[in-house]
């Protein structure tokens, strides 16, 4: 199978590329590298284009010939700065999958994985979240741009019938992480080992999923429907105090933790973000981490790999 993957270069990216040269595919790949694990020399054997998938011009790219299906991770993940550059967000998220959507029905693809975010479920207070929850009411304007973009993906796969999973992700935990909350701990705690401050009151409850039992997914869950969406990540979840525990017993530190009064991080941060995931566990698609596990298996490989943060 020809697979192009966009935002190859990325965490997940990595990953991934990694999981399906392991099973045979060829692999294609569109990344910007604006904000990437790799650069465009490092993928080795992939072809690759360095392009930006928000310009039109790319409809028209022959890097899409005899594609058998694109799994489109390319986006501008900033979740809590997004309104420092909205334009960007628009161009990354929504253009730009606009964009890959218009390619697939120019050259025949019949098949796009999309990765979505448990984000666009808002600032709902009745967790776990179903796939059929209603999410016009969105809190962030990275939520928004995803929502939209599933929305654009479900238009062409009814007048087109590109057949199209949509994927909402939790966070997600492992090797290459280069975002997130861990990300931004070990980061701080490297410049000062003594004193972590900590966005919010260190309760809020958050789903998180290692990334090979997410490819796992992508890759072996399969829909009988022209477009489907499927909540993918582990059924249970861990508070952020949890996470420095774990972040602290796998390092060796005790820094003194200072958390605030909030019992949220930032506005439309939802305090507590668990999907309802059993739609994917009755594909057969079973997690194996543990997110203890996943936590102490990331921060092990941050440390062992502290490039990341230069």
């Amino acid at each position: 199978m020809k697979t192009l993957v966009t935002g190859g270069a990325g965490f997940i990216g990595t990953n991934l590329i990694e999981e399906l040269q392991r099973i045979g595919d060829e692999v294609v790949v569109i990344d910007d590298f604006s904000s990437s694990f790799l650069e465009s020399t490092q993928i080795k054997n992939v072809e690759t284009l360095n392009y930006d998938l928000s310009n039109p011009d790319i409809v028209d790219k022959g890097i899409f010939e005899s594609v058998d299906r694109i799994i489109h991770l390319a986006a501008n993940v900033d979740n809590r700065f997004s309104w420092n550059n909205p334009h960007l967000s628009i161009r990354s998220n929504v253009d730009a999958t606009l964009n890959l959507a218009l390619a697939a029905r120019n050259f025949e693809i019949p098949k796009i994985i999309y990765a979505s975010t448990g984000t666009i479920y808002g600032d709902l207070s009745n967790p776990p979240f179903l796939e059929m929850e209603e999410s016009s009411k969105q809190t962030t304007l990275y939520g928004a741009t995803k929502y939209a973009a599933e929305g654009i993906l479900s238009v062409f796969a009814t007048h087109y019938g590109i057949k199209t999973t949509v994927f909402r992700f939790v966070g997600v935990l492992g090797p290459h992480s280069s975002h997130g909350h861990l990300f931004d701990f070990v980061s701080r705690l490297r410049l000062d080992p003594t004193t972590l401050n900590v966005l919010g009151d260190g309760n809020q409850k958050k789903a998180y999923v290692h990334v090979s039992d997410l490819i796992n997914g992508i890759l072996s869950i399969e829909s009988e429907f022209i477009f489907d969406v499927f909540n993918l990540g582990r059924p249970d979840y861990s508070t952020v105090r949890e996470s420095v525990s774990w972040l602290c017993e796998e390092w060796g530190i005790s820094p003194t933790v200072n958390y605030e009064k909030s019992d949220r991080g930032w506005i439309g941060d939802n305090p507590f973000l668990q999907l309802n995931v059993e739609k994917a566990l009755r594909t057969g698609w079973v997690p194996q981490m543990s997110i203890e596990e996943s936590v102490k298996a990331t921060v092990r490989w941050m440390l062992q790999n502290q490039s990341i943060f230069s």
